[in-house]
């Protein structure tokens, strides 16, 4: 938990981003409630703390102020602050990455914070959500691009949001209940991406909240294991003896 009030902490206040020394920003309230509710119910599950050393997932703004610009326009603006909010040692204290759906808009968002600060680096400062989430045994951001490659190669050209991240048979129980929900389907290789409506999404994520297991928010899980990978934390570990993995 951030325990020092610097401009970094300050600015968060104000804007009401809970931000903590390794901070993930993510396009909206509803993709930063997705990944807190599987990070709950691991807690609940094994005692593993997914947040640990500092993390959190929030959302760049609300409504009209979050989306990709809202990501980008925040990560600018805090990785700028962090570079005066130093520790004793001189090592900065915060790192910020921004997390975007790999759609036309998330592809262009990284495009974007790069033009504006070209010290942001793909597969380091800005990552795209994929179906498979790598473990990269260098973090060097041209190793890390290969893993990730690698890995989706055969899923190639398929956009990837975090709603996706959800089991078939989960998705499907939702498009019973709502079949007018998803606007498009596109499929590559057995693996499926859903447009949803406005509608659509909103009733998803209540649908989610109401009925999802910690079976069911695995792929968001391992997401979130591969970011705190990517992020250099130590893998978490059980905090609470009463809970076994």
């Amino acid at each position: 938990m951030v325990d020092t009030i610097d401009a970094v902490a300050l600015y968060g206040r104000a804007l009401g981003l809970a931000v903590q020394y390794r901070t993930v920003l993510v396009e909206g309230t509803t993709d930063a409630e997705l990944f807190k509710l599987a990070s709950r119910l691991e807690w609940e599950a094994s005692g593993i703390d997914l947040l640990g050393h500092g993390l959190a997932f929030v959302a760049a703004g609300r409504r009209d102020r979050g989306g990709t610009h809202g990501v980008v326009r925040e990560l600018v603006a805090l990785r700028g602050m962090a570079r005066t909010c130093l520790s004793p040692t001189g090592r900065p204290r915060y790192r910020f990455i921004g997390l975007f759906d790999n759609d036309n808009a998330g592809r262009q968002a990284v495009k974007l914070a790069r033009t504006i600060d070209n010290s942001i680096l793909e597969y380091k400062d800005v990552y795209r959500l994929r179906p498979v989430m790598p473990f990269p045994g260098n973090l060097d951001p041209g190793s890390v691009q290969r893993a990730f490659e690698q890995e989706n190669d055969l899923y190639k050209g398929l956009d990837w949001e975090v709603e996706d991240m959800l089991p078939k048979s989960f998705i499907n129980a939702f498009e019973a209940e709502y079949p007018q929900a998803v606007a498009r389907r596109s499929e590559i290789n057995g693996v499926m991406h859903r447009d949803f409506t406005v509608d659509g999404k909103a009733k998803f994520h209540r649908f989610v909240k109401l009925n999802a297991l910690r079976a069911d928010l695995k792929g968001i899980i391992e997401s979130m294991m591969a970011i705190r990978h990517c992020l250099g934390l130590p893998a978490p570990t059980v905090r609470n003896a009463d809970h076994t993995v």
